[in-house]
């Protein structure tokens, strides 16, 4: 087992201003029983540091003795980046409106990416899309207020809520980045980690329930995120100029952190988990309690569910491991994938068992090709059993067997609920996360008015925390006006809908998500009603520009994945309740040609289904054989007595009128008549004042 003890190819130096600093070239560590340090040849460099700093060590993730190996360019970067401050430190100091391709990656690790408008033709305008870090999608009132104004003042105008439980701000110009970063970190917010090859947002039930198994899972999310939150303060040293605004930390999470009983950290070192190197890609974490699936758990690298026992007294945890979404066009040999069962640990425990395993991966991840550096292809590679058995030897024990849990459900916590402790929570649905208009100022004012917490859901939407019984009714009416309406007036596809951002500002963007998601589930809609499906009838849609997978379209039971301009891949065969992965049924379909695809696949799911059998569970018993000869026979839907809908118009002729009318507006007559309807109960509810 290699161990971080001692250092190779490496030097240290107290950096003064005005100095410079000389750090070795990689050479890697050897391990505690190594026999002196073996100094190959080493070029050296030097990096400009404006101010002081404290005795800094680099130290490099350890390699297997007298093994040279490949390196990307990005950890390159990452070695003489000074623990993640150079180049960008300079970079910033410029009156370029960007910054270069080295600056560009370590930003990341600060939770920004450099971006530009595509959608403008000449000279590129820059500007960085800035990524929170909320653990659970936690909000308090001050930072939600501030991340309001500064889209105003510095953004585009919008708030976009993530699959990861956190704000994104777009369109920040460089000169302002300081400014915007700091008002965050001011306002109890930070953007730390958000992006780059570490530890990533932790994810954990958005619901603010005063339950001891939901309250268990979200502190150990809390936990969790501390333990892995980079200590060398490199953040701090950008944005606020060294002043280090933290909470203090739970004894348990430093204790962790420090342990290195089984040769877990970088000793004398400022980052002791991470090392010089940090880890080989991103890496994300989601905490759970049984039966929730609202955070989509088999799809992150590490996946930890509650156990309890029969009082509800939370006991310890499953532990999986290995998920992840990202994969690229046309390579067969990367792929998404579920994360598979790994053990079950006592609850004391679980932060030393999520170090090993952090530590497994930092030292066995592949660093030579970042398409292959997550923790998922380590363990398809190895297998379950030898990555356990070299967790065990950093966690120090063995793994027991995991528990049973019961099935896995989809919960979006839309709606009116009672928390459990006198308050109420009140889940609001947001199209593809896109806060703006009339709905930003609608939500600002109800926050601010009744000083309420807010939590951002894995699905793209929010939570209103903590509302008095008295507030609903005000509320309730506030909301409807500015269009956040409750879940029954919500067209069911757009509930579980997801949608990358995508064009203009993404540069891997290849087609449209977010700006075409509208008009994909309205012709989905469409096509539901013409092969007969009722409305209350749904299926999960999932759009990405790009293989990356941000919105989890592998887990979809209809996935769109963009292979080129207004085309995309088909991915077919995911679960309501996100369990099962989905495969790809068809390639380069362009959108114009979407219902020839669709209409024989819902035509055939509406009369040959099972009882209660979802869309996803239909494809897979059926087979993509079968579906793909039906597409390929596809002669329409046979005409039936009635196209209208029953549940909303009793006689034809008022159906055609209403269709008359919603042509004119590019929409169908049931979508007409429910927003005339929601309408309707909006001016009720506003007409019964409080």
């Amino acid at each position: 087992m290699t161990t971080a003890t001692s250092y190779g190819a490496v030097h240290s130096a107290v950096l003064k201003e005005g100095k410079k600093i000389q750090i070795g070239s990689y050479d890697g560590l050897r391990s505690r029983n190594s026999v002196g340090l073996s100094r190959r040849h080493v070029n050296l460099f030097s990096v400009s540091i404006p101010r002081p700093n404290p005795l800094i060590r680099a130290v490099s993730t350890p390699v297997k003795p007298e093994t040279e190996t490949k390196r990307s360019k990005v950890e390159i970067i990452k070695e003489h980046s000074n623990f993640i401050r150079y180049p960008l430190n300079e970079e910033l100091l410029t009156d370029a409106p960007n910054i270069n391709e080295s600056a560009t990656q370590i930003i990341k690790f600060h939770g920004s990416y450099q971006q530009y408008n595509r959608d403008e033709r000449g000279a590129r305008s820059y500007s960085f899309m800035l990524r929170t870090k909320n653990p659970c999608g936690k909000v308090p009132n001050k930072l939600y207020l501030t991340m309001d104004d500064l889209a105003d003042q510095f953004g585009i105008g919008t708030l976009r809520l993530t699959t990861r439980q956190t704000f994104q701000l777009h369109g920040v110009l460089k000169k302002n980045l300081k400014t915007v970063m700091s008002s965050i970190v001011h306002s109890m917010g930070s953007t730390l980690g958000a992006c780059g090859d570490l530890n990533r947002n932790v994810l954990a039930p958005a619901a603010p329930f005063a339950r001891k198994d939901y309250q268990f899972a979200q502190q150990t999310a809390d936990n969790i995120a501390a333990l892995l939150t980079p200590q060398s303060g490199f953040y701090y040293d950008m944005w606020v100029d060294g002043e280090k605004i933290m909470s203090a930390e739970p004894p348990e999470v430093v204790k962790a952190r420090d342990d290195n009983s089984h040769g877990t950290n970088f000793p004398d070192s400022p980052e002791p988990i991470y090392g010089t190197q940090f880890l080989p890609r991103k890496f994300k974490i989601a905490v759970t309690v049984p039966t929730d699936n609202s955070v989509d758990l088999l799809t992150n690298d590490v996946g930890v569910v509650v156990v309890t026992d029969a009082d509800g007294e939370p006991q310890g945890f499953n532990l999986y491991v290995g998920g992840g979404m990202g994969r690229t066009h046309r390579l067969e040999t990367t792929f998404p994938r579920l994360a598979e069962p790994l053990g079950y640990v006592p609850k004391e425990d679980i932060l030393y068992a999520v170090k090993a395993i952090v530590v497994t991966q930092r030292e066995n991840g592949r660093r030579d090709d970042r398409k292959y550096s997550r923790m998922k292809y380590l363990i398809s590679s190895w297998g379950i059993e030898k990555f356990r058995s070299v967790v065990e030897q950093y966690y120090g024990k063995k793994f027991e067997p995991s528990r049973e849990l019961p099935e896995w459900e989809f919960k979006s916590y839309l709606g009116w609920h009672e928390q459990g402790d006198g308050g109420l929570f009140c889940g609001l649905h947001v199209d593809s996360g896109r806060i703006g208009g009339k709905m930003k100022a609608t939500l600002r004012e109800i926050i601010e008015k009744y000083n309420l917490d807010v939590r951002l859901t894995p699905n793209q939407n929010i939570i209103l925390c903590g509302i008095r019984k008295a507030w609903k009714r005000p509320i309730t009416t506030a909301l409807a006006q500015a269009g956040l309406l409750q879940p029954k007036y919500v067209d069911p596809l757009n509930v579980t809908a997801m949608a990358c951002p995508a064009l203009p500002l993404c540069p891997l963007a290849i087609t449209e998500a977010e700006r075409g998601m509208p008009d994909i589930l309205k012709r989905i809609r469409a096509v539901f009603e013409k092969v007969g499906l009722k409305y209350n009838e749904s299926v999960v849609i999932r759009a990405t520009v790009c293989p990356n997978g941000c919105a989890r379209p592998y887990m979809a039971e209809l996935g769109f994945v963009g292979d080129g301009p207004n085309s995309y891949q088909l991915w077919l065969g995911g679960t309501p309740n996100q369990t099962s992965l989905a495969r790809t049924f068809m390639n380069k379909v362009k959108i114009h040609d979407l219902e020839k695809v669709l209409e024989p696949l819902f035509y055939n799911w509406k009369r040959k289904r099972q009882s209660k059998e979802s869309f996803g569970d239909f494809t897979n018993r059926v087979g993509f054989e079968t579906l793909q000869e039906w597409v390929e026979k596809w002669d329409g839907v046979v005409a039936t007595r009635s196209t209208y809908n029953l549940r909303l118009f009793t006689d034809k002729d008022t159906y055609e009128k209403m269709d008359e009318l919603a042509k004119l507006q590019n929409k169908t007559a049931h979508q007409l008549a429910m927003e005339v309807i929601r309408n309707y109960a909006s001016a009720q509810q506003n007409g019964k004042g409080e």
